[in-house]
Protein backbone atom coordinates (compact mmCIF):
# COMPACT_ATOMS: atom_id res chain seq x y z
CA UNK A 1 0.00 0.00 0.00
CA UNK A 2 1.50 3.36 -1.38
CA UNK A 3 0.83 6.27 1.46
CA UNK A 4 0.15 9.64 -0.47
CA UNK A 5 2.42 12.36 0.00
CA UNK A 6 0.05 14.65 1.31
CA UNK A 7 -1.00 11.93 4.15
CA UNK A 8 2.83 11.81 4.96
CA UNK A 9 3.37 15.55 5.08
CA UNK A 10 0.53 16.18 7.12
CA UNK A 11 1.43 13.41 9.32
CA UNK A 12 5.01 14.55 9.79
CA UNK A 13 3.78 17.98 10.36
CA UNK A 14 1.41 16.83 13.37
CA UNK A 15 4.27 14.88 14.74
CA UNK A 16 6.73 18.81 14.89
CA UNK A 17 6.11 20.33 17.77
CA UNK A 18 4.82 23.75 17.32
CA UNK A 19 7.77 25.24 20.25
CA UNK A 20 10.98 24.06 20.87
CA UNK A 21 12.70 26.20 24.14
CA UNK A 22 16.01 24.75 25.82
CA UNK A 23 15.88 26.17 29.04
CA UNK A 24 19.46 26.64 29.89
CA UNK A 25 20.82 25.81 33.67
CA UNK A 26 23.97 26.22 34.67
CA UNK A 27 26.10 25.59 37.88
CA UNK A 28 29.47 25.55 38.96
CA UNK A 29 31.16 23.75 41.74
CA UNK A 30 34.44 23.36 43.39
CA UNK A 31 35.21 19.72 44.49
CA UNK A 32 37.82 17.74 46.62
CA UNK A 33 38.67 14.20 47.00
CA UNK A 34 41.03 11.45 47.35
CA UNK A 35 41.28 7.83 45.62
CA UNK A 36 44.52 5.87 43.77
CA UNK A 37 46.52 6.85 41.27
CA UNK A 38 48.02 3.83 39.36
CA UNK A 39 48.60 1.84 43.11
CA UNK A 40 49.20 5.26 44.96
CA UNK A 41 47.12 7.74 46.70
CA UNK A 42 46.01 10.78 45.42
CA UNK A 43 44.22 14.32 46.47
CA UNK A 44 42.26 16.55 43.74
CA UNK A 45 40.65 19.60 43.56
CA UNK A 46 38.57 20.51 41.03
CA UNK A 47 36.23 23.32 38.92
CA UNK A 48 33.56 21.17 37.45
CA UNK A 49 30.60 23.40 35.31
CA UNK A 50 28.52 22.49 32.63
CA UNK A 51 25.49 24.38 30.94
CA UNK A 52 22.30 21.70 30.39
CA UNK A 53 19.73 22.20 28.28
CA UNK A 54 15.88 20.93 28.73
CA UNK A 55 12.17 21.53 29.10
CA UNK A 56 11.10 24.04 31.46
CA UNK A 57 10.51 21.58 34.56
CA UNK A 58 11.94 20.13 37.60
CA UNK A 59 12.04 16.52 36.61
CA UNK A 60 13.86 16.80 33.00
CA UNK A 61 16.61 14.86 31.26
CA UNK A 62 19.17 17.67 30.48
CA UNK A 63 22.60 17.44 28.38
CA UNK A 64 24.77 19.71 27.58
CA UNK A 65 28.73 20.73 27.76
CA UNK A 66 30.48 20.58 30.51
CA UNK A 67 34.32 21.90 31.69
CA UNK A 68 36.43 20.24 34.31
CA UNK A 69 39.96 22.27 35.42
CA UNK A 70 41.44 19.87 38.51
CA UNK A 71 44.87 19.98 40.07
CA UNK A 72 46.08 16.47 41.96
CA UNK A 73 48.37 16.74 44.64
CA UNK A 74 48.59 20.31 43.57
CA UNK A 75 51.28 19.30 41.12
CA UNK A 76 49.02 18.85 37.92
CA UNK A 77 47.34 21.57 36.12
CA UNK A 78 44.43 19.56 34.04
CA UNK A 79 41.77 20.51 31.74
CA UNK A 80 39.17 18.45 29.97
CA UNK A 81 36.04 19.35 27.82
CA UNK A 82 32.70 17.29 27.46
CA UNK A 83 29.22 16.34 27.64
CA UNK A 84 27.13 16.04 30.78
CA UNK A 85 23.64 14.18 31.09
CA UNK A 86 21.42 14.58 33.78
CA UNK A 87 18.80 12.04 34.94
CA UNK A 88 16.13 13.10 37.00
CA UNK A 89 15.63 9.63 39.30
CA UNK A 90 14.41 11.92 41.80
CA UNK A 91 13.00 15.52 42.41
CA UNK A 92 15.78 17.34 43.38
CA UNK A 93 18.71 14.36 43.27
CA UNK A 94 19.34 13.73 39.87
CA UNK A 95 22.16 11.50 38.59
CA UNK A 96 24.46 13.37 36.11
CA UNK A 97 27.14 11.46 33.91
CA UNK A 98 30.20 13.67 32.55
CA UNK A 99 32.50 12.01 29.78
CA UNK A 100 34.76 14.47 27.92
CA UNK A 101 39.01 14.37 27.06
CA UNK A 102 41.24 17.16 27.73
CA UNK A 103 45.17 17.69 28.57
CA UNK A 104 46.90 16.82 31.88
CA UNK A 105 50.42 18.63 32.39
CA UNK A 106 51.83 16.39 34.97
CA UNK A 107 55.41 16.08 36.23
CA UNK A 108 58.02 13.94 35.86
CA UNK A 109 57.55 14.61 31.67
CA UNK A 110 54.00 12.30 31.90
CA UNK A 111 52.04 15.40 30.12
CA UNK A 112 49.77 14.38 27.77
CA UNK A 113 46.17 13.33 26.65
CA UNK A 114 43.94 12.28 29.17
CA UNK A 115 39.87 10.50 29.00
CA UNK A 116 36.90 12.03 31.98
CA UNK A 117 34.48 10.11 33.38
CA UNK A 118 32.39 11.24 36.03
CA UNK A 119 29.18 10.33 38.17
CA UNK A 120 27.75 12.58 40.24
CA UNK A 121 24.56 12.49 42.62
CA UNK A 122 23.44 15.41 45.02
CA UNK A 123 20.63 18.11 45.41
CA UNK A 124 20.65 20.57 42.39
CA UNK A 125 17.92 22.96 41.99
CA UNK A 126 15.99 24.30 39.33
CA UNK A 127 15.97 27.98 38.56
CA UNK A 128 12.70 28.88 36.93
CA UNK A 129 13.30 32.71 37.18
CA UNK A 130 17.13 32.68 36.42
CA UNK A 131 19.54 30.44 34.53
CA UNK A 132 21.69 29.06 37.48
CA UNK A 133 20.75 26.66 39.72
CA UNK A 134 23.18 25.97 42.91
CA UNK A 135 24.01 21.97 43.19
CA UNK A 136 25.73 19.87 46.41
CA UNK A 137 26.83 16.29 45.25
CA UNK A 138 28.93 13.55 45.98
CA UNK A 139 31.14 12.00 42.91
CA UNK A 140 33.16 9.41 41.79
CA UNK A 141 35.82 10.02 39.11
CA UNK A 142 37.92 8.07 37.09
CA UNK A 143 40.80 9.30 34.46
CA UNK A 144 43.16 7.43 31.97
CA UNK A 145 45.99 8.89 29.90
CA UNK A 146 45.23 8.47 26.90
CA UNK A 147 48.84 7.88 25.43
CA UNK A 148 50.21 5.34 28.59
CA UNK A 149 46.39 3.35 29.54
CA UNK A 150 49.04 2.01 32.42
CA UNK A 151 48.37 5.51 33.78
CA UNK A 152 44.68 5.82 35.85
CA UNK A 153 42.84 7.16 38.40
CA UNK A 154 39.78 6.86 40.31
CA UNK A 155 38.81 9.40 42.64
CA UNK A 156 35.65 9.95 45.09
CA UNK A 157 34.63 12.92 46.59
CA UNK A 158 31.92 16.14 47.34
CA UNK A 159 30.88 19.25 45.85
CA UNK A 160 30.11 22.38 46.80
CA UNK A 161 28.44 24.93 44.78
CA UNK A 162 30.56 28.30 44.48
CA UNK A 163 26.94 30.10 44.98
CA UNK A 164 27.81 28.83 48.61
CA UNK A 165 31.84 29.42 48.36
CA UNK A 166 32.02 32.56 46.76
CA UNK A 167 29.06 34.40 46.30
CA UNK A 168 27.03 34.44 49.56
CA UNK A 169 30.31 35.22 51.61
CA UNK A 170 31.34 38.42 49.16
CA UNK A 171 27.77 39.35 49.48
CA UNK A 172 28.35 38.93 53.37
CA UNK A 173 31.47 40.91 53.28
CA UNK A 174 30.33 44.05 51.26
CA UNK A 175 27.25 44.29 53.56
CA UNK A 176 29.81 44.26 56.41
CA UNK A 177 31.96 46.96 54.47
CA UNK A 178 28.75 49.11 53.39
CA UNK A 179 27.34 48.79 57.09
CA UNK A 180 23.98 47.49 56.01
CA UNK A 181 21.73 46.21 53.50
CA UNK A 182 22.09 48.48 50.14
CA UNK A 183 18.03 47.78 49.40
CA UNK A 184 16.92 49.16 53.01
CA UNK A 185 16.46 53.11 52.87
Amino acid sequence: MIVPRAALLALLVAAVPSAAAAHPQTSARLGAGAGAASGDFVFEMHLRSELLFGPNEVRAFRIGPALDLRTADFETAEAAGGLAVLLPVATGFPITFTTGAGWASRPGDADGPIAVGTLAWGYRSYNHHHVYGYALSLYASTRVALDDTSRWEITGGVEIDLLFLVAIPAIFVWEWLTEGDPDEP
